[in-house]
């Protein structure tokens, strides 16, 4: 069974930014090879990304699109860029910009406030783990724990109040049906 986003959730690429905003990086250049004469015989195209506006998007999965419009694998690209000698060079390079976890939205403090007054333990259950899965922002998880522990100790009381009025309903039940059969009559049978 599919549960519904309730949480925003990272993006699960990696950022770079750069001072200069159209920084090109050279992972292999465009070679020509040339025939018996020395003539250009044909022509290995390179591997180049590019910042735009002082920004690249590593995507964690999929593919990244390369300068020239051609698609290469991320994992690569990452790994590449991680031990540039560029990196980290605020002036001439490029540096990793780690995301930071926003505030709560109102939506998701809504959400979060609408499965406590529902009294819905496993959508607050499967909120905590989205938001554990993703931001990890810890007073949301905190306020959401609080919200699923209250909710529990609401459910457990109804629960004895109803076994209570069960137990409660079957007594005067049964009083009830003792009062209507009284003592057994003679001559019936």
């Amino acid at each position: 069974m599919a549960t519904e986003q309730m949480v925003s959730v990272p993006d699960t690429g990696t950022l770079f930014m750069a001072r200069r905003s159209e920084l090109r990086l050279v992972r292999r250049p465009i070679r020509q090879t040339r025939d018996a004469e020395g003539l250009p015989a044909d022509t290995i195209p390179g591997e180049a990304v590019a910042f735009h506006d002082g920004v690249l998007r590593v995507p964690a999965a999929g593919s990244i699109r390369l300068e020239d419009g051609r698609d290469a694998k991320p994992t690569e690209i990452l790994a590449w860029l991680e031990r540039h000698p560029l990196k980290d060079d605020i002036q001439e390079g490029f540096w990793r910009v780690d995301p930071t976890a926003p505030a709560p939205s109102e939506e998701e403090l809504e959400r979060l406030q609408d499965l406590a007054m529902e009294l819905n333990a496993e959508g607050l259950e499967a909120f905590i783990e989205q938001e554990r899965k993703g931001w990890e922002r810890a007073k949301l998880i905190k306020t959401a724990e609080n919200s699923l522990a209250k909710v529990r100790e609401r459910l457990e009381d109804s629960e004895e109040r109803r076994t209570q009025a069960l137990a409660q309903a079957r007594a005067e039940g049964e009083r009830a049906a003792a009062k209507h059969e009284g003592p057994a009559r003679p001559g019936k049978g």
